[in-house]
C-alpha cells in the first residue's frame, strides 16, 4: 500500500462503517441474547472507531471525506454467515475480519511519517488485534473437545461424616 494518507483515512472511515453495519447485521441474526449482545457492542465499538477517525480527517483536512459507500470492500471481505448461522460460524468470519483490519492499519502505521498519524493508526491496530485475540478465545472454548476436568479438581469432593 502506497503512503496516501487521505486515501488511507477515506477507506478505513468507510471499513469502520461497514464494519459497524456488519455487527449489527449479525446482532439481528441471532437467536441468543447473549450473543446478540456481544454483536451490538461491537458494532457500538466499531462505530466510535469510525467516530475517531472522521474526527481526525476533518480535522487534518478542514472537509468531510469521500467515502465508498456501495461496491466490493476494500480491506475486509467476509463471507455473511446465512441467517441461519451458528455462533460459532459467526465468529470464524469474524476472525478473519478482524485480523484483515489489524493488517491494513499495521501497515498504514509502518508506512505514515507524521505522528498523528501513526498514533492513530497503531491505536487501531492494537484495537482490531485485541478484537480478534478476544474472539479466537471464545472460539477455542466454543469448539474445544476436551478439556482436563479430574474428580480430585471438585471443590468439597470428599466424605462429610
Amino acid at each position: 500500500m502506497s503512503y496516501n494518507i487521505k486515501d488511507i483515512l477515506e477507506t478505513a472511515i468507510s471499513e469502520e462503517i461497514k464494519a459497524s453495519r456488519f455487527y449489527s447485521n449479525l446482532a439481528l441474526q441471532m437467536e441468543d441474547k447473549g450473543a446478540r449482545l456481544k454483536f451490538e457492542v461491537m458494532a457500538a465499538i466499531e462505530m466510535r472507531h469510525y467516530e475517531s477517525l472522521l474526527s481526525y480527517y476533518q480535522e487534518k483536512f478542514r472537509k468531510s471525506p469521500v467515502l465508498q459507500e456501495g461496491g466490493e470492500c476494500k480491506i475486509v471481505r467476509p463471507e455473511t454467515p446465512p441467517k441461519t448461522a451458528s455462533f460459532a460460524e459467526a465468529i470464524k468470519v469474524i476472525l478473519d475480519t478482524e485480523l484483515r483490519a489489524h493488517k491494513f492499519y499495521k501497515r498504514a502505521f509502518e508506512t505514515s511519517t507524521d505522528e498523528g498519524d501513526r498514533k492513530i493508526f497503531k491505536t487501531l491496530a492494537d484495537m482490531e488485534l485485541s478484537h480478534f485475540e478476544h474472539f479466537r478465545t471464545e472460539y477455542n472454548y466454543m469448539t474445544e473437545t476436551t478439556i482436563r476436568f479430574a474428580s480430585e479438581d471438585i471443590p468439597w469432593m470428599m466424605e462429610v461424616y
